[in-house]
């Protein structure tokens, strides 16, 4: 009963310090240790290499306490002395217990220590090796890879409780229950359980959607089968792990614990072994090198500053070429056409905010295997609008005014107004299921605090589910890129009058103003906000997700990440209001503050007016190329160098030349500058991108 106590306490030796060899050596070790030792450390018996001890401490007591107190281990603790071998504290000697040393001592010329007080004792039970033990007990298994054997990998993140959805053959109860315990005491705010062990089930109960029966799709469900298979030591782990940490510790309550950096070490290894599987051909196409690659982009959200906003899109451009590499053949199983799904979504927006002309073309990215046709049209369309955006931007700031240059840019406005008319055709033909339900009306904000105002004046849309939110999101923003694209042909063809005197002007812009409403009422339900059985407005469980409590009214990181880029195109918009863009700003703060999500932080920062910026832009390409619009813009900036501008039938001289050079540079730092509102060069990168410039 001794040897066994002293063996269950063989692994808190490392863990902590003061439990260290009490002995300066262990030749008198009975042989009951050596087998021990050898079978501990996989040797024949008789073949084990005793180390030599770290320390031999002065006694502890001169007057040994005469009762026992604690458990029934304490008491067995308390009959050793404390001399005691190197590993597992296993007795060299049973105390006789003989006052006031002991016998076994004096026979073999020991200096009794003496025996342990009460206060040693408690103070021992309640050591950090003690508590993991404890916890071991009700927890069962550690999350953390540094507490997994090679075969204990299928144990991982084990569960009992509600199964929220199977992934085809493998099954989520393990991972559920292990989720579940560690969910609940993240909320309770215990201090007891390790945060590599919070981390995972805080990532899975606000980031990881699953699939329902009736719903289009869930996002990052991919990952409940990988973890449960990988190796605590691969790719796909170690980037679940990184960006686990970055959701938990990037929280209002834990941002100033200097946690981050724990995220961030994950974060590096993550990148080292995601960069060795791009260089092995094998690896390149396996599902888990693509899982990585996607949550080291969403680790980039979370967590990233202002000096690494450009790092999202990069990691978006990886996986868009990586699902090139894999080819049509990854949508045959269900893990691979996820994958391809986030991809899609993902380049996307990518493509929208970075001006990209979007990789592969249509027919690549929109398969028969998208089951629901409304999501596949919204996807298909959103691809064909980012394609005509970057085909706007090419021909209106390359293009000199001819009748044929013209010509080509009243075809592009009348494409983009039919792309508009298909929108409104699918928004008449969807099902009840799909549309949004006004369930509120708010008619003004207490004290007029829009900033932190959770629900803006006018109406609040509900829907039937999630995933079909986000995809409204997506054809709201798709549309009033189109509006945009619209009003700056009509300005680029009607220069210089004022296109705003236009009727293409009048129609676009009411347009915009309709979808601005729109995207206002839905980020309401995105943030957690639902209507009850009594018809009342209030914060709400969100279910659906692979982890957590559906009672739990908290708002779920991933409906922030999910509507930023709708409130950032109300924030930008033309058509919106003061007092809207205000709510939308403020809305973005709260994402970035409270939910955790440092891009959207960013993104509130944002002085941006579309499309009239864009029309600026396309203007100033103009003037440049237009020499009597030249010598309007040197009659405006006094001291230019541009004193006597060419006529049209004489050449510009090198000076006058470098002189609009000059001119064209500061109209568009000036641009840049207002648009990234000073936020850093790595903003104004960005932002140059956005606008061509």
């Amino acid at each position: 009963c001794l040897f066994v106590d002293a063996i269950n306490e063989e692994e808190s030796v490392e863990e902590d310090d003061r439990l260290q060899p009490r002995c300066s050596g262990i030749s008198g070790a009975s042989p009951l240790w050596h087998v021990w030792a050898d079978s501990k450390a996989g040797r024949a018996p008789g073949s084990a290499v005793i180390p030599t001890p770290r320390r031999a401490p002065a006694p502890l007591h001169n007057s040994p306490s005469d009762e026992v107190v604690g458990s029934s281990a304490q008491a067995n603790v308390n009959l050793f002395c404390l001399t005691m071998c190197v590993y597992g504290k296993v007795p060299v000697y049973t105390c006789d217990e003989t006052k006031p040393t002991c016998l076994q001592c004096q026979k073999s010329r020991r200096q009794c220590p003496g025996y342990k007080d009460d206060f040693d004792l408690v103070f021992r039970n309640e050591t950090q090796a003690t508590e993991r033990r404890a916890r071991r007990a009700v927890v069962v298994k550690k999350v953390n890879s540094r507490a997994l054997e090679p075969a204990q990998d299928q144990d991982l993140l084990t569960s009992s409780t509600h199964v929220k959805q199977e992934y085809d053959d493998v099954s989520t109860d393990e991972l559920a229950l292990q989720a579940r315990e560690l969910m609940a005491s993240f909320v309770t705010g215990t201090v007891a359980v390790p945060v590599e062990q919070q981390a995972p089930c805080y990532f899975l109960a606000n980031f990881v959607l699953m699939p329902k029966e009736n719903s289009p799709g869930g996002y990052f469900d991919f990952l409940i089968p990988m973890i449960k298979t990988e190796r605590p030591d691969s790719v796909i782990f170690t980037a679940f792990e990184a960006v686990a940490m970055a959701s938990l510790v990037n929280r209002p309550n834990t941002k100033a614990s200097g946690l981050i950096h724990l995220a961030f070490t994950k974060y590096a290894q993550a990148l080292r072994l995601t960069n060795l599987a791009l260089q092995n051909q094998a690896q390149q196409k396996e599902d888990a090198t693509l899982a990585a690659v996607l949550l080291l982009g969403l680790f980039e959200s979370i967590a990233s500053e202002r000096g690494n906003v450009l790092a999202w899109g990069a990691h978006v451009d990886g996986a868009v070429q990586l699902v090139k590499l894999r080819g049509k053949k990854q949508l045959r199983t269900k893990v691979g056409n996820s994958l391809f799904n986030t991809v899609r979504n993902q380049m996307i927006v990518s493509c929208m905010a970075a001006s990209k002309q979007p990789a592969l073309g249509i027919d690549w990215w929109i398969s028969d295997d998208i089951k629901d046709e409304n999501a596949k049209f919204v996807a298909m369309m959103s691809i064909r609008v980012a394609e005509l955006r970057t085909g706007v931007n090419h021909i209106l700031a390359a293009s000199p005014r001819t009748p044929a240059n013209i010509e080509k840019v009243l075809a592009v406005m009348r494409q983009a107004q039919a792309m508009e008319q298909e929108f409104q055709d699918w928004h008449d033909s969807l099902p009840d299921a799909w549309r949004p339900k006004t369930v509120a009306w708010i008619e003004n904000i207490p004290d007029g605090d829009l900033v932190n105002a959770e629900l803006c004046p006018g109406r609040v849309d509900m829907f039937d589910d999630f995933f079909i939110a986000y995809v409204w999101n997506h054809a709201r923003t798709a549309r009033i890129f189109l509006s945009g694209m619209v009003i700056r042909c009509t300005a680029w063809v009607c220069a210089p009058v004022d296109y705003r005197t236009t009727p293409e002007y009048a129609t676009a812009a009411r347009v915009g103003i309709d979808i601005v409403t729109d995207i206002i009422a839905s980020a309401p339900y995105f943030l957690g906000w639902r209507v009850d059985k009594d018809g009342n407005l209030k914060h709400a469980g969100l279910g659906g997700f692979a982890c957590g409590d559906d009672e739990d009214a908290s708002p779920r990181s991933l409906g922030g990440y999910f509507c930023q880029w709708g409130l950032l195109s109300v924030a930008g918009s033309d058509f919106t209001t003061d007092a809207q863009r205000i709510w939308a700003k403020g809305r973005l703060r709260y994402i970035g503050d409270n939910l955790g999500m440092n891009q959207s932080g960013m993104l509130s920062n944002l002085e941006l007016r579309l499309p009239s910026m864009i029309v600026r832009r396309d203007q100033m390409t103009n003037a440049f190329q237009d020499q009597k619009l030249v010598s309007k813009l040197s009659a405006i900036h006094i001291g230019s160098h541009i004193s006597h501008p060419p006529t049209p039938g004489t050449p510009a001289s090198a000076q006058q030349r470098q002189a609009q050079k000059e001119l064209w540079e500061k109209e568009r730092k000036k641009i840049i500058q207002n648009a990234s509102n000073n936020q850093g060069e790595t903003v104004e990168r960005v932002m140059a991108g956005y606008f061509a410039l």
